[in-house]
């Protein structure tokens, strides 16, 4: 399960990093779809995982810690 939540986060922020770096109103859209999928299923993994989280915001620096091996 720790290798799920860590491969979620890890594309959770790949798909953030990528949207920081489109311009393209038309992939942007696309991105930011991708993008909520994914944040759902990095929540409902921490959920599963017994991991508490504040909002959104603070669910995605823990995905951030948790791709970069902090946690």
């Amino acid at each position: 399960m720790k290798n799920n939540l860590y491969r979620a986060a890890k594309e959770y922020i790949d798909i953030i990093e990528k949207i920081e770096k489109t311009s393209d109103r038309e992939t942007l859209q696309l991105l930011e779809e991708k993008r909520i999928e994914l944040h759902w299923k990095f929540i409902d993994l921490l959920k599963k995982q017994g991991i508490k989280f504040k909002d959104r915001d603070h669910a995605t620096r823990i995905a951030l810690r948790i791709a970069n091996g902090e946690l």
